[in-house]
Parts: C-alpha cells; structure tokens; sequence
C-alpha cells in the first residue's frame, strides 16, 4: 500500500508545471530525509541536468545613455516614429540585446520576424530558422546580408552579397534555415526601416528589464559576451566577462556596454 509520504510526493510532482523563473533558479532545494528521496526522481533527465550544469542570469547595463541614443531618428514611411537605439530602464537596463554564454545549449527555437507598419520586428532575435511575414496589403522584398559572426561581434565582415526574399501580400510565410553562429542583418525595400538582426542557434535577448537568464549551462567557468546592434543610427556596443557556473546553482553576472 502506498504510504502517505509518497502519495504527497507524487502530488506535488504532478502539481507544479509552471516554468523555472529566476527566483525559482534563487531558492535552495525544501529539505527533504533522505527517507524522502526517491531513486526515481533522481534519474529522471532533468535531475541529471541539475547534477551538471546550473543557470545564468545576466543583466546589461549602460549609464547615463545619450538622449540621441533613447529618442526616435525621425519617422518610417508610414509617418510611424522609428524605435529609439535603446529603452533603457530607470536603473539603466538595457532590452533588446544579445548575450552569449560560451557552453551553453544551442537555440533550435524556430526565430519570426515581421514586417507591419513600415517596420521589422522584433528587432533582435535568436533561433534554429527563420520565418518571415508581412501585413502588408502590398508585396515586400527582404534583404538578408551576413554581417557579424557570433565568435567576433566586436568587428564586421567585410560586406557580403545580400541575398532577397519576397514577401507576397500578408497572409504567406517564407522560412530560411540559419547557419550556426551567422548573424544576419535584415532590410526592408520601405524608406526609413530600420533593420532586424537574426542570429543563428546562440544567445539570448534581454528582456524589458535589461536580463536574461540562461537555463542549463555547465558547471565551469564560461566567457560572457553582450551585444547591442547598431541601429537608429547609433553604433554598436560591446561588453564581455566571465561567469563561474556550479551544479544546480544560479550565477549572476552585470556586463557594461562599452563602444567597440
């Protein structure tokens, strides 16, 4: 017969389906007899991954950004304002940037990027492949250009021949494959659009509140780089540091974006 330890085990195991946030990475494991371990729980994959690897959580900073830099460059063809370079937070939370977590697992999450009011969006994105659509009323073209590796996002590639896609009137879809580690700047054939990035199967994209946390690293000490795209005619900026990663544990990380 099964004991009443069990069936409150069982329970509580079949209870809890929401996802791990970053306070849940923060909480020590309840304690718990080893009575009340069971060798089952422990082999299951995800008790192996916390035996190995543990999370990241990463926030990117830039003080005092100039007001060039946080105020729209002027208006899209569509009499829409452009996006600013950044939104900073009140505590100078950067959103929308890539960070990289040497080691950490691949991103085979499949990337969408729109276009709708003269724009694309999101402007930064990450994934295994890529699919474009339109709501627009009439056919866009897309310009893709290789411009930045993921290993040397300080410098970009010499120029590289943009290769079209064409957009049909909304409502069709076009996916691309992404090469591993290739960043991919994204035009559009409307006056004053700004360009997305895509960046093939690495990173992650800060949040509204300038973090990201990044699930599933390996124990070890890991190099961590940001980066901020150059867009509404601002440059690029950079900033990379180091992270030491325990089993099942989260590690925190503050990167500074600095001109590259």
């Amino acid at each position: 017969m099964v004991s009443r330890l069990a069936c409150v085990l069982l329970i509580a195991a079949c209870g809890s389906s929401k996802p791990r946030s970053v306070d849940d990475a923060r909480r020590p494991p309840p304690a718990t007899s080893a009575d009340a371990v069971s060798t089952d729980a422990a082999s299951t994959p995800a008790a192996t991954r916390r035996a190995t690897t543990g999370d990241v959580h990463v926030r990117v900073e830039w003080a005092d950004v100039p007001t060039a830099a946080r105020t729209s460059p002027g208006t899209t063809s569509c009499g829409t304002p452009r996006a600013a370079a950044v939104a900073p937070t009140t505590t100078w939370g950067i959103p929308d940037v890539l960070v990289i977590v040497e080691g950490a697992p691949p991103v085979t999450a499949h990337a969408r990027v729109r276009f709708a009011d003269c724009a694309l969006n999101p402007r930064l994105v990450v994934g295994g492949s890529l699919a474009l659509d339109t709501t627009a009323d009439r056919p866009v073209a897309i310009r893709l250009a290789h411009r930045y590796q993921t290993t040397a996002l300080r410098a970009a590639l010499e120029s590289t021949a943009p290769r079209t896609v064409q957009l049909p009137i909304a409502g069709h879809t076009a996916t691309l494959p992404l090469a591993a580690n290739e960043v991919l700047e994204l035009t559009a054939d409307a006056k004053a659009s700004d360009p997305a990035w895509v960046v093939g199967g690495a990173g992650a994209v800060t949040d509204g509140s300038g973090t990201v946390l990044v699930e599933d690293v390996p124990i070890g000490t890991h190099a961590v780089r940001a980066w901020l795209p150059p867009r509404a005619g601002q440059p690029a900026r950079f900033a990379e540091g180091t992270v030491t990663v325990g089993a099942g544990d989260l590690a925190e990380l503050t990167l500074v974006l600095a001109p590259t």
